[in-house]
């Protein structure tokens, strides 16, 4: 197995990065750093690594965060997300990671990665944590607007990663609205209802209907799809929320045994917990990590990457749309 980690993606790139990477290595996998090879050489040297154990492949250019995506890559074809994105598309790699510029690893995944069967539009899958475990939230950033049926391929991308990072059978599948009567929501999401309800004999997983904020975090479905917009809006809003609490508490308390219960709490609500999130419904697997990942939501990611190759998520999805008869 072959990860390849884009060693200058990222806020805090290169050296978490490659924190992350040396924390994850093991026998099972060969990981392969791409970026600036005399640049990541010095890095190497000082974090006591070396090619023998860490290859190295070449990638001079670099995509700055703030740089338009679909203009990115074609500008910089040694980026190290566009030669990622090839090694993945040449089958020299398994899986594909980066914490750099996300909206040039999803052009760089749409222009360069097959789709696989039906689908039109890859969408990011996030894990959301909730009172007993997590919810699969998708897309979360890579659509802005979606069509009903592109909803439906959603519902199937994320019934079968949530087999494989909830070990759930039969996955409960919701759609985010703002109520859970049949009639609520808007046009999009209404003609989703209708097609998931149409089709729910042949679906592997359990429709649910309408699905509301809370639902999310009380863990009432396993799955809950919206369109990019919705999903990275309410991904953010989430984050900023528990880093807000996360620093009240922490403020208040000051016991030190309740200190220590309180840091086990709030672990689970730390998204390095998870590592990145994947892009599902492209041939090939694609990890969206943080800007802000540190060494340990690099080892995660890895982790990550590791079950998803191991689980075969595309032959999984392929075989959900096939039941479809789409």
């Amino acid at each position: 197995m072959k990860i390849v980690v884009d060693a200058w993606g990222g806020d805090l790139a290169p050296l978490e990065i490659l924190k992350g990477v040396k924390e994850a290595v093991s026998s099972e996998c060969v990981l392969i750093l791409i970026g600036p090879r005399e640049r990541l050489l010095s890095y190497y040297q000082d974090l006591a690594m070396d090619e023998t154990r860490f290859p190295i492949v070449d990638a001079p250019q670099i995509i700055e965060m703030d740089e338009h995506p679909a203009e990115a890559i074609r500008r910089k074809p040694n980026s190290g997300i566009t030669r990622g994105i090839r090694l993945l598309a040449e089958e020299k790699a398994d899986a594909f990671i980066s914490a750099g510029n996300s909206g040039a690893l999803m052009a760089g995944a749409w222009l360069g990665l097959s789709r696989i069967g039906e689908i039109e539009r890859p969408a990011i899958a996030a894990l959301i944590p909730n009172m007993r475990s997590y919810t699969v939230l998708l897309d979360v950033g890579a659509n802005m607007d979606c069509k009903p049926k592109h909803l439906l391929h959603f519902g199937v991308m994320g019934a079968e990663y949530a087999r494989i990072v909830l070990e759930t059978e039969r996955p409960r599948v919701g759609l985010l609205s703002i109520g859970e009567e049949e009639g609520k929501g808007n046009e999009a999401v209404k003609s989703a209802y209708q097609i998931f309800k149409s089709r729910q004999q042949q679906l592997h997983f359990e429709f649910t209907g309408n699905a509301e904020g809370q639902d999310i975090v009380a863990g009432n479905v396993d799955v809950v799809v919206c369109d990019g917009f919705t999903g990275n809006a309410l991904l953010k809003f989430g984050e900023g929320l528990i880093e807000l609490i996360a620093r009240i508490v922490t403020e208040q308390v000051r016991e030190t045994e309740l200190e220590t219960r309180v840091d086990k709490a709030l672990k689970r609500l730390d998204r390095s917990e998870y590592g990145g999130a994947p892009l599902l419904g492209v041939e090939g697997i694609c990890l969206v990590c943080h800007g802000k990942s540190r060494s340990r939501d690099i080892k995660s990611a890895i982790l990550s990457a590791k079950e998803l190759v191991r689980q075969n998520i595309a032959r999984r999805i392929r075989s959900g749309l096939a039941s479809l008869n789409l």
